[in-house]
Parts: structure tokens; C-alpha cells; sequence
């Protein structure tokens, strides 16, 4: 029949149907997973042997946690049990294999590219969670890292985003090919996970699991603990070949199993005991898929073939409230008709009448009205939750538990396939080996055991996790105060206008100067000595003073104001130009300068409102990018449709327009209001025609003004736009001095050489 590990009782806390020092003890480790998630920034490693809540803990963790995650896995099959996605067709990964400071082999040129929506959802996560780690190569943490860092323009270790990895190293290990290890063996140590560049940059923590719900009988777990730890001796090994029953056959109503190491081997025993049964009443069942599901997804046969008296096995836990079956259960067919199966349990239960059930491949989304990360139906798959079950292979056999069944694992072939076997099974009384297990067989990986045994001796204690949680707060408070970033994206745009904006409007140089200045003393350097007032102040979430949060929450208004000032500058700098090129740099500065204060004014002017806390700040700014992602895609979608098809003009279209209203005797502020334009723009296009030899001089400018300009720049041949402007004004109109300057500065002159 089918039990629970881990009930949900109240809060988040998780309660344990155990006796109560087991319960305890499970509680102790997952309650220190829940609070190394939730309340830190740090990364972890969640593992235990097989038959200790990991997926019970993973499925709570995506039912409460407050932060934005996503769960991703590296096959199809354990994404779809563990309700998320795919590591590859999250981050759009080829198959190949990622070679550091190189990229993916054969798509070394190709870069990664996202739907807005799907740039958005990366924006925004708090938490990754990859299960079933224990089958990931470390050249994909790496690849993820790279990713993450690129999407999310965060130098930081996987761009910010904190990782929680769970499995069991004990268990299946990754996949890797002869010529695959080949690229990566000189990277990496070994092909597991924990061998990640990136893993070991940001570092982690590891919570393993104790409590063993499994099995009971202690004697029988210290049999399969020797055997997953490599030190199985000839005690231990004698104690499993007294279950080796060569040539066993057991009566079909005892309900035994057969593991196997290979799937053809599986295939060829559930084929020929199908065979052997009556055709009579035979049915066979095909499954229906709507939207997009995946093949390598596929959690049961496509073509089902079922006939009265052939054992079967449920794949999935019934949803309804009567939970009449759970995944393992095992059950032989009663009778069949075109729309379900009757089945009777094999634990003696009430017959059951199983119908198609539906199996769901999801992807994640933001939802725009919560802001939070969301999962949507990409696709559903429908067949009968049911598999022949004479055999099953070892692979396909992980996380089902079995009364009974017949171990062929003389032939196991990768580290922790043995024990994954053996562990499926209760009881040692209940299991059966086709063949004496052999020393060969209990295979270890040296590089897992060094991992385990250095890892156990750094599980965090109460003063680790106060440090920890303590530590998370300063970082979030020091990334509220960085305006450092900023200020780069500031200068960066500053550079910009000054080669393609600033020459037609001179006096830019002054207020980009000017507002750098100011910035950096009145801004990043204030922000620096706020940081440091926190880095020994005692900012756990739960020791914040009514004073500490009064001062941030004045510095937040203080530092948004600054941020105000910034950007009412960059809202009135010129942001059209003629050449297309340039005005694609410009944009790209812009829109970045633009999503940075936006920003970090919306988290200033959220948190200058409401309290300070890691949740609240997190909060903001998920918020804060989500806004930021959905208003550019919108406004971006409506300029579009607003946007005629332009007809493309002539190189000089622009400037001969200008000319031709000046001609026609319209002043050049009249010229600049009718053509929506800067008056520094339109001496521009002016000055230019001047220079082709298309317009004279002395049609902008004076003989007498002309008289006193030349007089100026002999007499102060170092000065610069700004000095000789206020030395003449009201003596040269600014018309005159802005058209004789653009011809006649040295530092066109010198840009013209």
C-alpha cells in the first residue's frame, strides 16, 4: 500500500510520519535545507541515501518557498516526475559538450538568444533547483554559469541565482562518451558535478539526509550502506548470496519483480511472459498527446498491449481523493475494455478500474499580474498509468520500492547500480539474486568517496547558518547601496554622446562632466561608506534595529533623488541622429543606462516605503525587472505597429532638407521647430554644407561677428567651447558663434586630419 514520508502539517515546517526520534532527526536536517534555501544566499547540496524525503523535501520547497525558482532536471523523465523542465530546453543548450573559455563544441560562434519572455523569467530568479544531480556533468553547471552571467549582466557565479542540487552521488552517475571525456578531461578531475569551475568559484554547503524510511530492519541497512559505500567485505557480500536462488521461479500470485541491468533484457521478459497468456480479451492502448511533448519525455508506452492475467505496475500516484494506487504498486490484470483496465493489487486491495491519466509537460512564465514565476501546460500526454512488470530495468526502477523481487546485478556496469538495486527492495528476506553478486559489481567511484567523506566533515552548524543568513543580509543591503554599476553604465553613455551627440550640441561636455562629478561624490562614494556602516553591524534579519531600518530607509529616498537628478539629464540629451549606425550605439547606451535607473529607483522608492529584509528586497527586485522587461516589450511592440515602412532617402536627405528652408528664408530656430529638431542639430546640418562648399559662411554669420571670433581665437588659442561662449556672449548671437565654432574649433579640425 502506498505511505507518505513527509507530511505537511503547519507553517513550513516538515513533520515526519515516524516514531518521534526518527522524526526529529529528519526534521533537524530538513528544517537546516529549508533554512540554508529560504533565509540564505548560499548554494546547496542536498543528498542522502535512497529512501530519505529528497523529493518529498523538492516538492514542498516549489509548493511554499517565497523565492522565484524554477526546477530543472537532466533527463526528460525526471523532469516530468520532479514537475519542471529540462536543464537543456530551459537554457535552449545543444547536446554537445561545453569546453570552458571555448563554449559548446561546433557551436562555438553561436550565442544565446531568448524570447523576451523567456529573458525575463531568467531576470527575475531567486533559486534554481536541479534534480537528479547526481547525472549532471559539471560542464553544464559551467554552461549554465556562463549563461546566467551573460543573461543577467552579473559577473557574480551563475549571475546571482543561488542553486540548490539534490540527489544521491551513490546513485546513477552522469553520462559521458569515450570522445566527450576526451574535450573535457582536461578540465575537469572527474565527470561529476562538483567539479564545476563555476560550483567551486561560488562554493556550497551540503545537508545530507540520515533517517532511512525505506527499509527497517538494521541489520539489512547496514548491508546496503556497506554496499553503497564500497566497503562491502565477504561478510557482507556472503549475506547477499544467501538470497541467490539460481534458476528461481516463483509462483505469479508471490508478486516477485525481476531488475535487470539492460533494457533489452527487461523488454525480452515482459514480451515472453505476454506471450505465453491467452490472446483472449487482449487490448492494446494508445496514447494521446496534445500541445508539445517531447519523445525523450515520454513517461509510458506509446502502445500499450494488455491481456487478462499479465502483471503489471503503476507509473504515477493516483490524484484523486481516493488514492486508490501509487507509483510502484504492483497488481495483475482482471480484464479489459477499449477505455480502461481492471486491475487487482497484489497487497490484496479492492480491484481497481484504471482509466487513462494524464501526464503534463510544463515550462515557466511570469504572470503579470503576481509578478511571480509561474508553470503553464506545454503540452499533455494520456495512456493508461501502467507498464508490464515482470521486469523493470535498475535505471527505471530508481525511487519505487519493491516487497519482492529477483536482483540480477552480477552484470551492473556503473558505479551505484548494484545499490541502487538492492535498496529497492524492504526486506533482505525479500529479495532474490539470480546470480552470486560478485566483488566486481559493488562499484565505487573514487573521486565520489573523497567528495562524501570531505563534504560530511564540513556540515554546517547553528553558528554556521547565523553567519550565513547574516552574511546574505549584508550582501543584499551592499548591493542596494552599489551604485557603482551605475555609474559605469553612466560613463559608458557619456562616451557616446560625446563622439556622436556633443559635437552638434557643444555644450553636452559640460553636463556630462558636470553630472559624473557630481554622481561620484555625491552618489557612488556616499553608497561605498553606507555599505561599510553594515559590514560589522549586526543585520541578521532578525536583529535589525528600528534605527538601522530608519537609516535605510532614508537612504534610499536620499540616493533616489540622486538618481533623479541623472536622469533628467539623459531624458533631454538629443537622442536622434542621422547615421543609422551610430544611432543603434546610442540606443543600445541608452536603453541600458535607462533599465539600470529604472531599476534601481524602483527598488530605492519600494524599500524607502517598507521595511528592509532579504524577502522584501528580493521582492523589489524581481518586481523591478519583471516591469522593466514587460514595458520595453510593449512599448517596443507598439512603436512598431505605430511605425510606417520608411522610405528610404537619399544619403544628405536631412541636411538638403535643412538647406532648402533656409533658402527659403526661415531662421534656423523656425527650421528646427518645423522639423522637430535641435537647434544645435540643424547648425549642424548647416555648417556641414558650408564645408562641402554648398552654402557661405557669411550666410550664418556676420562680417562683424566673423571680425570678432577671429580675433578671439588668436587671442586665446587654448580655450575651450564653454569659455569662449560666456566671454562672448552678447556680442556674437548664438547662432553665429555655434556655426563659426563647429567650422573653425581645433578639436574639428584635429578630427577632420
Amino acid at each position: 500500500m502506498g505511505y507518505s514520508i513527509i507530511e505537511e502539517t503547519e507553517g513550513v515546517d516538515f513533520q515526519i510520519a515516524a516514531e518521534p526520534e526518527a522524526a526529529r532527526q529528519l526534521n533537524r536536517e530538513l528544517n537546516l535545507a529549508r533554512t540554508v534555501v529560504e533565509e540564505t544566499g548560499a548554494n546547496l547540496f542536498l543528498t542522502g541515501k535512497a529512501g530519505t524525503g529528497k523529493t518529498t523535501f523538492l516538492r514542498h520547497l516549489a509548493d511554499t518557498s517565497r523565492k522565484r525558482l524554477v526546477v530543472l532536471a537532466p533527463t526528460g523523465v525526471a523532469a516530468i516526475n520532479a514537475h519542471g523542465v529540462t536543464i537543456h530546453s530551459m537554457f535552449q543548450f545543444p547536446f554537445s559538450p561545453f569546453v570552458p573559455g571555448r563554449g559548446f563544441i561546433g557551436e562555438e560562434k553561436k550565442y544565446f538568444r531568448f524570447s523576451k519572455t523567456k529573458t525575463r523569467l531568467i531576470k527575475s530568479l531567486d533559486l534554481i533547483v536541479i534534480d537528479e544531480v547526481s547525472m549532471v556533468r559539471p560542464d553544464t553547471l559551467d554552461a549554465i554559469d556562463d549563461l546566467l552571467r551573460r543573461v543577467r549582466g552579473c559577473a557574480r557565479p551563475f549571475g546571482g541565482v543561488q542553486l540548490l542540487l539534490i540527489g544521491d552521488l551513490r546513485q546513477l552517475a552522469p553520462v559521458v562518451r569515450e570522445k566527450e571525456w576526451r574535450l573535457l578531461a582536461p578540465f575537469y578531475r572527474s565527470p561529476y558535478f562538483f567539479e564545476s569551475r563555476a560550483l567551486a568559484e561560488a562554493g556550497f554547503i551540503t545537508v545530507e539526509l540520515l533517517e532511512i524510511y525505506r527499509q527497517t530492519d538494521r541489520n539489512f541497512i547496514g548491508i546496503l550502506n556497506a554496499v553503497r559505500e564500497g566497503t562491502a567485505d565477504v561478510s557482507v557480500l556472503n549475506a547477499l548470496n544467501s538470497r541467490c536462488r539460481p534458476g528461481f521461479a516463483p509462483a505469479e500470485e508471490e508478486g516477485y519483480i525481476r531488475l535487470t541491468t539492460h533494457n533489452r533484457m527487461a523488454d525480452s521478459i515482459n514480451e515472453s511472459r505476454l506471450a505465453s497468456l491467452p490472446d483472449s480479451g487482449m487490448m492494446t492502448y494508445h496514447a494521446e498527446t496534445e500541445g508539445n511533448f517531447p519523445a525523450s519525455s515520454v513517461p509510458a508506452d506509446a502502445e500499450l498491449t494488455l491481456k487478462p492475467g499479465a502483471r503489471v505496475m503503476f507509473i504515477k500516484n493516483d490524484t484523486g481523493a481516493e488514492r486508490r494506487y501509487f507509483n510502484g504498486m504492483q497488481a495483475t490484470v482482471v480484464r479489459l475494455s477499449e477505455e480502461s483496465a481492471t486491475v487487482r493489487p497484489l497487497d490484496g486491495s479492492p480491484d481497481i478500474e484504471v482509466e487513462p491519466a494524464e501526464w503534463e509537460n510544463t515550462g515557466y512564465d511570469i504572470d503579470e499580474e503576481t509578478s511571480q514565476v509561474t508553470q503553464r501546460i506545454e503540452g499533455v500526454f494520456r495512456q493508461l498509468p501502467l507498464r508490464l512488470a515482470w521486469a523493470i530495468t535498475i535505471h527505471k526502477s530508481q525511487g519505487l520500492t519493491f516487497d519482492r523481487a529477483i536482483i540480477d546485478a552480477a552484470r551492473s556496469f556503473a558505479p551505484g547500480q548494484a545499490y541502487v538495486a538492492l535498496s529497492r527492495c524492504r526486506t533482505l528476506e525479500g529479495l532474490v539474486l539470480d546470480s552470486p553478486l560478485p566483488p566486481a559489481a559493488v562499484i565505487t567511484d573514487g573521486n565520489v568517496s573523497s567528495f562524501i567523506d570531505s563534504s560530511r566533515r564540513s556540515r554546517p552548524d547553528g553558528a554556521r547558518i547565523a553567519q550565513l543568513k547574516a552574511e546574505f543580509c549584508r550582501s543584499l543591503l551592499a548591493d542596494l547601496f552599489d551604485l557603482d554599476p551605475l555609474m559605469n553604465d553612466f560613463r559608458d553613455l557619456k562616451r557616446i554622446v560625446f563622439q556622436y551627440v556633443a559635437p552638434q550640441q557643444p555644450e553636452l561636455f559640460d553636463l556630462y562632466n558636470k553630472e559624473e562629478e557630481t554622481f561620484a561624490a555625491r552618489g557612488v562614494e556616499i553608497g561605498r561608506k553606507f555599505t561599510s556602516l553594515y559590514a560589522n553591524a549586526p543585520v541578521a534579519p532578525e536583529s535589525i534595529s528600528d534605527f538601522l531600518l530608519g537609516k535605510i530607509k532614508g537612504g534610499c529616498a536620499y540616493f533616489d533623488g540622486e538618481l533623479a537628478r541623472m536622469e533628467t539629464l539623459v531624458e533631454a540629451t538629443p537622442a536622434s541622429l542621422d547615421n543609422k549606425a551610430y544611432q543603434k550605439i546610442l540606443d543600445s547606451a541608452l536603453d541600458r543606462l535607462h533599465s539600470s535607473l529604472t531599476l534601481k529607483r524602483h527598488i530605492l522608492q519600494t524599500l524607502s516605503d517598507t521595511d528592509f529584509s532579504p524577502a522584501a528586497y528580493t521582492d523589489a527586485k524581481a518586481r523591478g525587472v519583471i516591469r522593466i522587461e514587460t514595458e520595453g516589450m510593449k512599448s517596443k511592440k507598439k512603436a512598431k505597429e505605430r511605425k510606417p515602412k520608411a522610405e528610404k532617402k537619399p544619403k544628405g536627405y536631412s541636411k538638403h532638407e535643412s538647406l532648402a528652408l533656409f533658402k527659403a528664408g526661415k531662421s534656423v530656430e523656425e527650421i528646427a521647430e518645423e522639423r522637430c529638431m535641435a537647434v544645435t542639430t540643424i547648425i549642424r546640418h548647416l555648417t556641414d554644407l558650408v564645408e562641402a562648399g554648398l552654402l557661405p559662411l557669411r550666410a550664418l554669420v556676420s562680417e562683424e561677428a566673423e571680425r570678432i571670433m577671429i580675433r578671439d581665437l588668436a587671442d586665446y588659442p587654448d580655450d575651450g567651447f564653454t569659455e569662449r561662449r560666456d566671454r562672448l556672449e552678447g556680442r556674437v548671437s548664438p547662432v553665429e558663434f555655434s556655426a563659426y565654432y563647429n567650422v573653425h574649433s581645433p578639436r574639428r579640425k584635429s578630427g577632420r586630419q
